[in-house]
């Protein structure tokens, strides 16, 4: 938790999420997006802020129905000329003209996102061109579009890494946001990005894991970065988490990928999936880990196949899942209600009309 040392508004990356999206649509609207002041997202490394920045645009997307796209800026690699252009001559050989950098050309018709990642981490000479980016919406003598939104993201000073601190004259005129990690966010993200169901099952058993407070000289630590890291290594190979320690502990720490492999040992016990769709499963699981493990893996084939899975194949599973204690019912019943279209066929399930008549309050 943070102790709001910054004195700024502390939210979870989904309910940052949520609330820009709202608060861009309804300015777009009403045609006042331009009146709003720029964002700055502060947290630890990894925590996902560059990933809350692409689902803002994903959700502007479906909203307006046209593609709304993120312009990623990533300070470090560039110099101040970069962002200002090329000084020319103009016409006549009498004035120095600027040429306009190509990361500035924005659609001007519809909104569209600039984001300026790793701000606290650029020297001052190229945090003051940024700024003037972020504060007057221009570089120079050009101006973005009116309805260029720009959100701006940086390590905090106490995160163990590279951060200078803001002046506060800058401060003021932007909007600040703390950026927490959050397990039940990452999981909603997680779920529908398809991250492998075993990092499901294990950081679902144990959130602590999600994000973990780095030593001083450790290079490889657990964050939502670090995990996704892990699930593209798993998705693009068919070897054993074991098999792939190495790489794995590349990751997020020897410690941390040795109790992940132990963890995805559990998935030899789990039932067939297949007996559980056509309701022919008889086997009866108690242990907790054996729980969380089927239920993640339950979670990730619906949402896998959730344009194609039957009603009845969906009904057998929540009739199966079910039989958990309440509580682990639950979180599987949450993870599928994050699932498009899947509130109103859930509504259509005996299983699940009958588990919320009796625990409802766990939701």
């Amino acid at each position: 938790m943070s102790d709001n040392t910054y004195n700024i508004p502390t939210m979870s990356t989904g309910t940052m999420a949520k609330q820009l999206t709202e608060l861009y649509t309804q300015a777009y609207r009403n045609h006042t997006l331009p009146f709003l002041p720029s964002v700055a997202l502060w947290g630890p490394m990894g925590v996902g802020k560059s990933t809350a920045v692409k689902t803002i645009a994903e959700n502007l997307s479906k909203g307006f129905q046209q593609h709304i796209g993120v312009t990623d800026i990533r300070l470090l690699n560039f110099s101040p000329i970069d962002l200002r252009g090329i000084p020319s001559a103009d016409i006549n050989k009498e004035f120095t003209v600027w040429l306009k950098p190509k990361i500035f050309d924005l659609p001007k018709n519809t909104p569209h996102i600039l984001f300026l990642d790793e701000i606290s981490a650029a020297p001052q000479s190229l945090q003051a061109a940024a700024y003037q980016i972020a504060l007057d919406k221009r570089i120079g003598e050009f101006e973005l579009p009116e309805n260029c939104i720009v959100i701006c993201a940086g390590n905090r000073t106490t995160d163990r890494s590279v951060a200078f601190r803001m002046p506060k004259a800058l401060a003021n005129r932007l909007l600040h946001i703390e950026i927490l990690s959050d397990f039940d966010s990452w999981y909603e993200w997680a779920l529908n990005h398809k991250i492998d169901k075993r990092i499901l099952g294990y950081l679902a058993f144990d959130n602590s894991r999600l994000n973990a407070e780095p030593a001083i000289e450790e290079l490889a630590f657990p964050t939502p970065r670090s995990w996704e890291f892990v699930s593209n290594l798993l998705q693009i190979t068919e070897k054993t988490p074991g098999e792939m320690h190495s790489l794995i502990s590349g990751c997020i720490g020897v410690s941390t990928a040795l109790e992940f492999e132990h963890w995805c040992n559990v998935y030899d016990k789990l039932p067939n999936t297949a007996d559980i769709l056509t309701g022919t499963c008889t086997m009866r699981i108690t242990k907790p880990d054996v729980i969380y493990a089927l239920t993640s893996s339950l979670l990730s084939y619906v949402a896998e196949h959730n344009e194609t899975i039957r009603d009845e194949a969906l009904e057998n599973i929540c009739r199966y899942v079910s039989q958990f204690q309440a509580d682990f019912s639950a979180m599987f019943f949450r993870g599928m209600l994050t699932l498009n279209g899947m509130n109103l066929r859930l509504s259509k399930s005996p299983s699940f009309s009958a588990w919320m008549k009796k625990n409802r309050r766990f939701l």
